[in-house]
């Protein structure tokens, strides 16, 4: 089962025809995107010409390459899937348990290490690697050649990663329990910013338009071949595929129209910090139209553009995809589906997130200089520029929770237990203020610490755990209101009018101890107060005023931009006070003395 619908195909449908060759059977991977062949028909011929076609690499290297970053990226499917395509390579389980848990503490040659080292470094710190990564595979002996179907096969990788979160297949064989995960080497910290455009870093020969078709293609498409395929020729097969999920993906216009495709393809370059692809898609959108000015909004905050609240939301959906896979699930497909969008359109929207990422990665790990002018240069101060990306405020020099979190992240369980012993009182208190009822957040309480406990690993310790594990749970309460017929959307993210809600108890509150409610009364007049809010109203007031995130935070937890939430708490913040200024008005106030 997927996210998705499936439908049949038949057993001689090409594509499947050619991976039940490779593996035997059809992978769910391919079988949950039936609504759509021609992207399993592109996607298997990426897969074909990267992985499957002998070139200076050998399969065993490029699975274990497959296998680190999916380990690194937490992706059960795709590791399940490279593990066992490596035992079928006939590399011993020990070893592969080794290479999984830590590759550089397994028993591996230096060059294999480095390789690794290479391409978890590409998979998650794409726009700090330099020429000096490609230096360092030279001198453990690896070729141009080799070099590239390295970068190939680490963007295959992601690939695949985005293409199983977005799509939610069961695995094909058992997955490990617990799931294990790699270090990133070279945090970006410690090494300079190049953004990705720093090359080429690799020797291209050259190929004709006249007598290679993909460059024909790309001539007659773009008027021109983009650096990106130039720098690829010692591996044209892998051309080939590359064009062909051009023509079968990008191009179409059946479903998503293809300037939807283009938003999302800028939107989420714009979120990897990829400069080259951000230029590139910006032209495309002109030469549809499409003014620069609108293009660099949709790239810096789409929430700002000139967008339907639907496209909006589809943008949402791949930004969401590409930051934050390990959370995503069927609730943001439901969110697309309530917003009109056909499973086909969903479907092709996760392929396109998917095939940006391989290009986003392929890249910045061959450094490609723009094709055309870059009207923005995109660097780590951009990192959380999408308001629909998690931003932290909060640093972790002072987070008690750090070494705990850091035990726990290694497989320590005691540590992890004692991290929910800590938590459970503030977990619960906000679950119970946002969905109102015992016994659904008891069992929230219960799903979020499940989660946290399958994403720790992901935990990168930029905000305060505390912080972190309030976020999951504010939106483990959100998804269970959101599921609950005929109440308020929570996400209605429209401008908040003056004609919904006017103050009428404006005066200040007295102070005067013998006019007051005791302490206990107080908050319990609060409390009665914020729970009879609107849904909306109070889950903001419960995030900002009594959780205490930030305003980020919050914004991100309930997927609006930072100034719709700040409009949000100040209309809830007003009702509150309206609702308990009977209590704390003076009696002579209220009769006009």
């Amino acid at each position: 089962m997927s996210f998705l619908q499936e439908v049949e195909l038949s057993k001689t449908f090409p594509p499947f025809a050619s991976l039940e060759k490779v593996f035997g059977f059809v992978p769910n991977l391919f079988r949950a995107q039936t609504l759509l062949p021609r992207a399993i028909d592109a996607e298997a011929g990426i897969a074909g010409a990267v992985l499957f076609e002998e070139g200076a690499l050998p399969r065993i290297r490029k699975e274990t390459i497959l296998l680190v970053v999916a380990a690194a990226n937490r992706n059960a499917y795709c590791l399940t899937a490279h593990l066992q395509a490596l035992r079928a390579l006939g590399v011993p389980d020990r070893q592969i348990n080794q290479i999984v848990v830590d590759y550089r503490h397994a028993d591996l040659s230096q060059p294999d290490m480095a390789l690794l080292d290479f391409a978890v470094r590409l998979a998650r710190n794409a726009p700090w690697l330099s020429e000096e990564d490609i230096g360092a595979l030279r001198g453990h002996g690896f070729n141009d050649e080799a070099i590239l179907e390295a970068i190939l096969t680490t963007a295959l990788s992601g690939f695949l990663c985005t293409l199983s979160a977005g799509l939610g297949p069961s695995p094909d064989f058992e997955p490990p329990a617990p799931m294990p995960g790699v270090t990133t080497p070279a945090p970006p910290g410690a090494r300079p910013y190049v953004g990705g455009i720093a090359g080429p870093y690799l020797h291209a020969v050259e190929l004709s338009p006249a007598s290679f078709p993909p460059f024909a293609f790309f001539l007659e498409r773009f008027g021109s071949i983009p650096n990106l395929f130039r720098a690829q020729t010692l591996r044209p097969a892998a051309i080939e595929a590359e064009a062909s999920a051009f023509r079968n993906v990008l191009m179409p216009d059946d479903f998503l129209s293809h300037v939807q495709k283009e938003r999302i393809l800028l939107v989420v370059s714009a979120a990897n910090l990829n400069t080259y692809c951000v230029a590139a898609h910006c032209e495309m959108l002109r030469a549809m139209g499409v003014p620069a000015e609108e293009s660099d909004q949709i790239a810096v905050d789409h929430h700002q553009a000139d967008l339907s609240e639907a496209n909006k939301a589809l943008l949402d959906f791949a930004l969401r995809l590409t930051r934050h896979p390990s959370e995503f699930g069927r609730e943001d497909i439901d969110r697309l589906r309530n917003c009109g969008f056909s499973e086909t359109h969903i479907l092709e929207a996760v392929v396109v997130t998917a095939l940006n990422n391989f290009i986003n990665t392929l890249q910045m790990g061959l450094g490609t200089t723009p094709d055309v002018e870059a009207r923005r240069v995109f660097g780590p101060e951009d990192v959380h520029l999408p308001p629909t990306v998690e931003r932290h405020t909060e640093g972790t020099r002072d987070d008690p929770d750090a070494a705990l979190v850091a035990r726990a992240q290694n497989g320590d369980l005691d540590a992890f237990e004692e991290l929910v012993t800590c938590h459970s009182r503030r977990v619960y208190r906000t679950l119970i203020g946002i969905v109102g009822n015992i016994e659904e957040a008891q069992d929230a309480m219960q799903d979020t610490f499940v989660k946290a406990f399958q994403h720790i690993g992901n935990f990168e310790g930029r905000s305060r755990f505390s912080t972190w594990l309030v976020t999951i749970a504010s939106n483990a309460g959100l998804q269970r209101l959101r599921e609950r017929r005929h109440i308020e959307s929570l996400d209605d993210s429209a401008p908040e009018t003056d004609e919904e809600f006017r103050p009428r108890q404006v005066r200040a509150w007295t102070g005067d101890p013998e006019e007051l409610c005791s302490q206990a009364e107080r908050r319990g007049l609060v409390e009665s107060a914020m729970m009879k809010l609107p849904p909306k109203y109070r889950v903001v007031l419960i995030l900002r005023d009594i959780e205490q995130l930030s305003g980020a935070e919050a914004a991100a937890a309930l997927g609006l931009g930072i100034p719709a939430m700040k409009a949000r708490l100040l209309r809830a913040r007003l009702m509150l006070r309206e609702a308990l200024a009977p209590h704390f008005i003076s009696n002579t106030r209220r009769i006009g003395l």
